[in-house]
């Protein structure tokens, strides 16, 4: 059975632009989640700060005071090293060559060359992102973010793409 697809483009994804897109997903999901999580374990940092200040012969406070301020200081640092490394991978892969195929009910990535020799039985299947509920696109000034959820992201450049097949990109929302 054929694909009814809109249309069926291979695109690749400079370096700056995939770091571009990562900072929005990062600030869009992964942020605000560990944001959170650092500011409640300052909190009971400062709770068990008064509790050391009424009495501090409370041992175990100064330990758990360490703990707090240690986790919340990995709240904040484990995205940005995670990003590092990630932007690091990134350059060793960079020259891969992507596949997008739009249908009006989902759209397929995959991937069409690393770069390096494939032999057929090595090309990864196609990932299919339904465009449900949990569907979601973002348009910025050079690419568009797709999500499914809020795990899987796609970044996919404009300046791949004409701007008929940018419309449709945009009207998929």
């Amino acid at each position: 059975m054929k694909d009814n697809y809109l249309f069926e483009k291979n695109y690749s994804i400079p370096f700056e632009i995939f770091r571009e897109g990562y900072i929005e997903f990062q600030k869009k999901f992964v942020f605000p989640q560990a944001n959170l999580t650092a500011i409640a374990f300052l909190i009971l940092a400062g709770i068990f700060i008064f509790s050391v200040i009424d009495d501090n012969s409370q041992y175990f406070a100064y330990l758990l005071i360490f703990v707090c301020l240690a986790m919340a200081v990995r709240q904040w640092y484990n995205p940005r090293k995670l990003r590092s490394n990630l932007f690091e991978s990134f350059r060793m892969t960079e020259n891969t060559v992507y596949r997008i195929s739009v249908n009006e009910k989902y759209v397929d990535i995959s991937t069409v060359t690393t770069g390096e020799k494939q032999e057929d039985d090595d090309i990864p299947e196609k990932s299919r992102v339904p465009i449900d509920e949990g569907f979601s696109l973002m348009e910025y000034d050079k690419y568009f973010l797709i999500f499914s959820g809020k795990i899987i992201f796609y970044i996919i450049p404009k300046e791949n793409f004409s701007e008929n097949e940018n419309e449709i990109l945009r009207n998929l929302k």
